[in-house]
């Protein structure tokens, strides 16, 4: 019977360092593309970058997925004036 090593990858989210534990027992994957399927299956998030975050609805975990969101819009109307009353730049 051969010994041989293998590589796998295991879970962890980004915020709060939680180990990926379905059923309390740590999984291991093969690629990453498995890993990201039975993460997100499980409600955990997975950004194209590679990070990851679980479920956790607290205000680190969310200071978290408010980074990835793009800036808000800023829509400015030719002459359109400020709250103060001043002209904005355009």
């Amino acid at each position: 019977m051969p010994v041989r090593t293998h590589a796998c990858l295991t879970v962890v989210c980004d915020v709060c360092a939680e180990k990926y534990m379905p059923d309390d027992y740590a999984v291991h994957f093969c690629d990453l593309a498995e890993a990201r399927d039975a993460t997100r299956i499980d409600g955990w998030t997975v950004t194209a970058d590679g990070k990851v975050f679980c479920g956790a609805e607290d205000t680190a975990h969310q200071a978290a997925l408010d980074l990835l969101m793009p800036p808000e819009p800023v829509v400015q109307v030719q002459g359109q004036l400020g709250f103060d009353g001043s002209e904005e730049p355009r």
